[in-house]
């Protein structure tokens, strides 16, 4: 649920504050918070008579599209050399994903001589119609670059796409008494190690699973990580 406090409503905006996964948006300078039913009777009584709800009418979603013979071989071409490059299974996913959209947008024209300006259009449709994320936007941005540099062979940097501003938004931070109720939870002793093991040493999940024995230095201090996640531009 997103809300909009003004600016004179200073005690309610610092109770909200306290509140359970509230959240500030400063782009969009909208509050969030989960939207349950006990959230909901939260705000009630937050707000009492000042609160207004407002329905927001669902947003479009990308439909599903089936290729034709051209794209698809396109398609698959792309996914060769993605497997090639090394890329892991996820991001070749994403990548041919964000591309099936792509390729289905622009059936009928001929891919190698797209305009900087058609892709930027395409990119603006989605945001526009489709309401996407920043990160989605990212995200088809990166398979599109991809797509003409690795797959096409075009020069590095070709296709400089507009890319949205980066978030400036802040997380909201734990108090050193709730990472350590979090950290003490378990009371399994494996899955306590977990998260001690991740917290400490800022691990993701995928590189805390392959991590064995012999990688865990105890005697120098540090932890081994093998085939740590590389960005992938």
């Amino acid at each position: 649920m997103k809300i909009h406090i003004p600016y004179t409503m200073k005690e309610e905006r610092e109770a909200l504050k306290q509140l359970n996964t509230s959240f500030y948006h400063p782009s969009q300078k909208l509050w969030s918070i989960v939207n349950t039913e006990e959230n909901k009777s939260e705000l009630k009584k937050l707000f009492k008579g000042k609160l207004k709800v407002q329905e927001i009418a669902d947003t479009p979603t990308l439909p599903k599209v089936l290729l034709l013979e051209k794209s698809q071989a396109e398609l698959d071409k792309n996914h060769q050399k993605l497997v090639l490059k090394g890329l892991s299974a996820k991001t070749v996913a994403i990548y041919q994903n964000n591309l099936i959209q792509f390729f289905s947008y622009f059936e009928k024209a001929d891919f190698p001589n797209l305009t900087k300006d058609q892709i930027e259009g395409y990119v603006y449709m989605l945001v526009n119609k489709y309401k996407i994320s920043e990160q989605k936007q990212n995200s088809v941005i990166n398979a599109i670059k991809s797509y003409y540099e690795h797959t096409l062979g075009k020069p590095r940097e070709y296709y400089n796409i507009t890319r949205p501003k980066k978030s400036q938004d802040l997380p909201n931070v734990l108090s050193k008494a709730e990472v350590k109720a979090i950290l003490n939870s378990p009371k399994n002793i494996k899955h306590k190690a977990i998260l001690y093991t991740i917290y400490s040493a800022g691990l993701r999940i995928g590189e805390l699973t392959r991590l064995r024995v012999e990688d865990i230095r105890s005697d120098d201090g540090y932890i081994f990580v093998k085939d740590s996640k590389r960005e992938e531009r």
